[in-house]
């Protein structure tokens, strides 16, 4: 299945906040599940819909589309 990665794509600039935010959900839903309370568990589940979310914000252009690498002024 290598052929479908993408191996030009990056993590993207919001890596660190979606690796918090994962650690974050997953606290929450493990203790939910040892406490036996549905408020952190749904809580869990809206954390990691964070971080989902993350996902569509605008990021920085990727490097391709740099106008100054494409410059002809290489002697």
């Amino acid at each position: 299945m290598s052929f479908l990665l993408d191996r030009r794509r990056r993590a993207g600039r919001f890596l660190e906040w979606k690796v918090r935010i994962f650690a974050a959900g997953a606290v929450l839903g493990l203790a939910g599940i040892f406490l036996d309370e549905e408020w952190l568990r749904i809580g869990a589940i809206v954390v990691l819909a964070a971080g989902v979310l993350l996902r569509f914000l605008p990021g920085a252009k990727p490097p391709d589309d740099d106008p100054e690498a494409e410059s002809d002024d290489w002697p």
